[in-house]
């Protein structure tokens, strides 16, 4: 399965449906990939076109959040 970015819809001069945050633990942490791979699977099979941020996609700070550097 190919996943567009956001910035490869803009260069067609497109728009997806969604737009999916994978986030910091969807990109990093292996648990958490499966589940970012099993929602796109489903997404994918559904017929929604969507895209990631990719590369371009920054952290939220969440992770240092729930680790108590608030």
């Amino acid at each position: 399965m190919q996943i567009k970015t956001m910035a490869e819809y803009m260069a067609e001069g497109t728009q997806p449906e969604v737009l999916f945050w994978v986030g910091c633990a969807g990109s990093f942490d292996q648990r958490a990939q499966r589940i970012t791979k099993a929602f796109a699977t489903i997404l994918d099979k559904v017929g929604v076109q969507f895209a990631i941020m990719g590369k371009e996609e920054m952290c939220t700070g969440d992770p240092a959040r729930r680790s108590g550097n608030e």
